[in-house]
C-alpha cells in the first residue's frame, strides 16, 4: 500500500511504507519509553521484545568474537609476536582507501606502542592495487623477513608468490575480500571469506579493520602470555576503536552485529579526541558536535580517500597514526587541497560521463560509461554519482593506452564482487575485486568488447526488479511533532549504514518556502505547516534534478516530505531538521 497515495513522487517513486508489526512496535513503545514511530521503525529492522536491550544499548565487552576462531590468526599471530620481541623489521602494506589507512594506521600504532617501528607502504593509485613485486624486493632490501598486507593481498598471486619464494618473506595477509577457489601463497592468510571458513561466522562481513583490530586483540594476548609486558605498559587497544569505526563505515560494509559494535563503540571513543588525526580532521571543518557515522562517511572520509585519488596514498595513514598535533594539522590541510582538486576533476569527469548516458542509445540494465584518461582517482565517485541518478548498476573505465581499469557501483539484486571475480575466472577481466555493491577492476583494451557481452549475459531486469523505484518510508509525522525527544530516540538505532539503514520519515502538508541554492548544487529551504510550525530542510546535490527544480518552483504549494529527521548543530545553536530524499504533492 503507498504512502499517503504517494503513487509517483516528483523523482518517480512510488512510497510504500516498510513492513512492521503493530502489537510489536506497541509493547517496544511501551517497554522502552519510545514513540510510536521509532518502535514501528525497530521492529522493521527485525528487532523484537528480546533483541532490543542489546540493539538499543549494544556493548562490545560480552560480544566480541574470539579473534582465534578465524582461521591461521594464531598462526599470524604468534609469528609476529615473536618478531615483536626479537625486535625484527616488520613491513606493511594497505590499501589505498579509507579502509587500508586506518588498518595500516592502527597496526602501525600498535607495534610503536610494543617498541616497534615498522616500514609502511600504501601504494599510489599509479601502483595498482595490492602488493607488487617490486614493493616485495624493497621490503626485503630493507631488512623485513615479515610483511603483512592489510585490506590487500588475496588475489596477488604472482607478488606473493615473488615475496615468499625470491625473497625469503614471511607475509601474512589480513583482508577481506572475495576470495578466489585458492589462496595465496603467504605465510598465513587471515580471512572471514576464506572458502573454509563458515558461511555464519560473525566475522564475515567485517572491515579489513575490522579483521586487523582482532588481529591485534590476538597479537596482544600472544604477548602478554609471554611476558612481553612484564616491565612495561600494555597498549589499551579500545583506543584503536575510533579507527576501527572510521574504516567500517567508510567501507561500507554491513552495520550488524559486531560492526554495529564496533562503530558505536568507536564513536564514543571518538569523543574523547584522543586521535591526533580524526581531531585535526574535525577542527579543519568546523564541526561543533561529537562525530557520526554520517561525518566519518561523507565529511572525514573523502578527504582521506582524496589523497588516494589525487596524490600521495600515504598522507592519509600517516595522518591517523600521528601523535604530533602541528603535524595532523598540516597534513589535514593537505588533504583538504587534495580533496578541493578531486572535486573539479570528478565534477569534469561526471560532465563526460553523464553526456554518454543522456545519448546511449541501448536499453541495458546497466550502464557503462568510458574516456581515454580519465583520472582512475574520480571514476569510482562517478559510477556511484550516476547509479544514484539512474537507479542501475554503473560500471566507469578509464582507460589509459592498452590498460583499462574500472570501477563500478550497483543497486540491490546485483552483487558486482561476485560478478567481477566469475569475470576473472573467465580471463575477461586481468584482476579486481570488491563487494556487492562496489567493485574495481583491471582489463586490457582488448577485451572491452568481451566484457561488455558478459554483463549484458550476466545482468538482467529481472535481477533489479523494481524495488529501485520504490522509497521506503518507516512512519509519518507532523510538523509539530519533530522535536528533540523524537531526534533523540531515532539516535538510538545508530550508527547507520547497510543493512542498518536511517528511519525515513514522512513530515506531511507542508509548505515550502525560501528555496536557496547553495554551493556543490545544495538546496535549502523551509517547511511551514498548518499550525505555524516551522521545519528546516536541505536537499543535498538536488541542483539540476526533478526534486531540485520543483523545490526552487515550489511557491504557495503543499507537499509531502520525505526524508531524515536531524538536530542541526551550527555556531552554538540547535534546531530540527529534515534531509530531504523526496517529495510529493499533497
Amino acid at each position: 500500500m503507498s504512502v499517503l497515495g504517494v503513487n509517483q513522487s516528483v523523482s518517480g517513486l512510488k512510497w510504500v511504507f516498510k513492513e512492521s508489526n503493530e502489537r510489536l512496535s506497541l509493547a517496544l513503545s511501551q517497554k522502552f519509553g519510545l514513540s510510536e514511530v521509532v518502535a514501528k521503525a525497530l521492529t522493521a529492522r527485525g528487532i523484537d521484545l528480546e533483541t532490543a536491550e542489546s540493539y538499543l544499548r549494544p556493548t562490545l565487552k560480552n560480544n566480541l568474537p574470539n579473534p582465534f576462531s578465524l582461521k591461521d590468526m594464531e598462526r599470524a599471530a604468534r609469528r609476529m609476536a615473536s618478531a615483536v620481541m626479537a625486535g625484527e623489521p616488520i613491513g606493511l602494506m594497505g590499501d589505498y582507501d579509507v579502509d587500508g589507512a586506518t588498518s595500516t594506521a592502527l597496526l602501525k600504532m600498535f607495534l610503536i606502542g610494543c617498541g616497534v617501528k615498522p616500514l609502511c607502504f600504501i601504494p599510489d593509485r599509479e601502483d595498482g592495487y595490492g602488493p607488487n613485486i617490486g614493493k616485495m624486493k624493497e621490503f626485503a632490501k630493507a631488512g623485513c623477513k615479515l610483511v603483512a598486507t592489510l585490506d590487500c593481498g588475496m588475489t596477488a598471486f604472482d607478488p606473493l608468490e615473488y615475496g615468499t619464494r625470491i625473497c625469503g618473506l614471511d607475509i601474512i595477509v589480513l583482508d577481506h575480500h572475495d576470495p578466489e577457489k585458492t589462496l595465496p601463497n603467504a605465510y598465513a592468510v587471515v580471512n572471514p571469506k576464506r572458502l573454509d571458513e563458515p558461511i555464519d561466522h560473525p566475522c564475515r562481513y567485517m572491515a579489513a579493520v575490522g579483521v586487523v583490530f582482532l588481529f591485534v586483540v590476538a597479537l596482544n594476548n600472544i604477548l602478554r602470555s609471554q611476558g612481553f609486558y612484564k616491565d612495561k605498559t600494555e597498549p589499551n587497544l579500545m583506543k584503536y576503536l575510533d579507527l576501527v569505526a572510521f574504516g567500517t563505515v567508510c567501507d561500507v560494509v554491513k552495520l550488524s552485529g559486531v560492526n554495529r559494535l564496533f562503530v558505536k563503540s568507536g564513536l564514543n571513543q571518538m569523543k574523547l579526541g584522543q586521535n591526533k588525526g580524526i581531531a585535526a580532521l574535525a577542527q579543519l571543518v568546523g564541526l561543533e558536535e561529537a562525530p557520526s557515522a554520517y561525518h566519518l562517511g561523507y565529511v572525514f572520509g573523502p578527504r582521506i580517500n582524496a589523497c588516494g585519488r589525487v596524490g600521495k596514498s600515504d598522507i592519509g595513514m600517516r595522518l591517523l597514526s600521528t601523535d604530533d598535533e602541528i603535524e595532523a594539522a598540516a597534513l589535514a590541510q593537505i588533504l583538504e587541497d587534495l580533496n578541493m582538486t578531486r572535486r573539479d576533476i570528478e565534477a569534469a569527469v561526471l560532465q563526460a560521463a553523464t553526456e554518454q548516458v543522456e545519448h546511449r542509445m541501448s536499453n541495458d540494465p546497466f550502464i557503462v560509461v568510458q574516456g581515454e584518461d580519465w583520472h582512475q582517482g574520480v571514476v569510482g565517485i562517478v559510477a556511484g554519482r550516476l547509479k544514484d541518478k539512474y537507479n542501475l548498476p554503473v560500471f566507469a573505465l578509464s582507460i589509459e593506452g592498452d590498460e583499462v581499469k574500472g570501477s563500478s557501483r550497483s543497486v540491490q539484486g546485483v552483487d558486482l564482487g561476485t560478478l567481477v571475480m566469475n569475470a576473472i575466472e573467465k580471463k575477461i577481466l586481468s584482476r579486481g575485486g570488491g563487494h556487492p555493491m562496489a567493485a574495481g577492476f583491471s582489463l586490457h583494451r582488448e577485451k572491452l568488447a568481451d566484457f561488455y557481452n558478459y554483463l549484458k549475459e550476466n545482468i538482467t531486469p529481472e535481477q533489479i526488479g523494481t524495488d529501485n523505484q520504490i522509497l521506503e518510508i518507516d512512519g509519518l509525522v507532523d510538523i509539530g511533532g519533530v522535536v528533540p525527544t523524537l531526534t533523540e530516540q531515532i539516535s538510538l538505532l545508530a550508527p547507520f549504514g547497510e543493512a542498518n539503514p536511517e528511519p525515513r520519515f514522512v513530515v506531511k502538508n507542508v509548505m515550502i518556502s525560501r528555496p536557496i541554492l547553495l554551493k556543490n548544487g545544495h538546496i535549502a529551504c523551509t517547511l511551514s505547516g498548518r499550525g505555524g510550525k516551522y521545519l528546516s530542510a536541505i536537499a543535498f546535490r538536488a541542483e539540476g534534478s526533478a526534486l531540485g527544480d520543483t523545490l526552487l518552483n515550489a511557491k504557495n504549494k503543499y507537499f509531502h516530505v520525505a526524508g531524515f529527521l536531524k538536530q542541526e548543530h551550527w555556531k552554538g545553536k540547535t534546531k530540527m531538521q529534515i534531509q530531504i530524499h523526496d517529495i510529493a504533492p499533497v
